[in-house]
């Protein structure tokens, strides 16, 4: 069934007053972008922080893009600088059976075809199938010749497993496939699913930790804006 907000543009709000400790924030859809306000420092003294922003996909560096208070109120003076630790952490969670629907952290381009999904609970011999990759997915996440497709798995680590065909056995050969990016999931399809009964997929759960760089001090009044847009076009390099 198509997503009936594929292509739109959404935005959530949220109000609260900060503990001072890394608060992680459950939301209704896979943001793009997301804001915090400090209400408390937007009129501080030096070295309060009004503003922090996070935007999906930025560089690993890029946890935070903070605006700084540089003198008191009055002052008029600002600075933004880029925050290095605790600032944002998406802390996103798979539905499903959560020792048979496991998160994807990483595909190889080898010769057996290597998964690694970490804690993935399955065993050498099981049926999976792989899904939320693929081309029609909101952005590029690689490896689009695995998704949605159905293969036998040999368990290496507690963490990866190769894959095999299921009805020959031979190993799949992803050397020539499209590089992983992020993201996916694996389903343990021969536990999960007898084959007379329906699978009913549980989606996944966004969630972001909102780090003690961008939180605010205990008592601070925070508002928070996620944003997910209907469409990024990117322009490349215009110069």
């Amino acid at each position: 069934m198509a997503d009936l907000f594929e292509g739109r543009t959404m935005t959530e709000g949220f109000q609260l007053i900060s503990g001072g400790a890394a608060y992680t924030l459950t939301l209704n859809f896979d943001a793009d972008m997301l804001e915090v306000y400090n209400l408390t420092d937007w009129t501080s003294t030096a070295a309060g922080i009004p503003y922090a922003v996070w935007f999906k996909d930025q560089t690993t560096a890029a946890y935070s893009y903070k605006q700084a208070v540089l003198k008191s109120d009055g002052g008029n003076a600002y600075n933004f600088i880029q925050g290095t630790t605790n600032g944002f952490t998406p802390a996103n969670t798979s539905g499903g059976v959560t020792e048979y629907r496991t998160a994807i952290t990483g595909i190889t381009q080898a010769d057996p075809c290597v998964v690694t999904a970490v804690a993935h609970g399955m065993a050498t011999g099981w049926e999976v199938r792989i899904t939320d990759l693929g081309p029609d997915m909101p952005t590029a996440r690689g490896m689009d010749q695995l998704n949605n497709n159905r293969y036998s798995i040999t368990v290496l680590t507690a963490d990866t497993f190769s894959l095999q065909d299921p009805i020959t056995g031979e190993d799949i050969d992803s050397s020539a496939y499209t590089a992983y990016v992020s993201d996916g999931s694996v389903i343990g399809i021969s536990r999960t699913q007898a084959l007379s009964s329906a699978f009913e997929y549980d989606p996944i759960t966004y969630k972001m930790t909102i780090g003690t760089d961008c939180v605010g001090g205990d008592g601070d009044v925070l508002f928070i804006k996620a944003t997910k847009l209907g469409q990024i076009t990117n322009l490349g390099d215009i110069g």
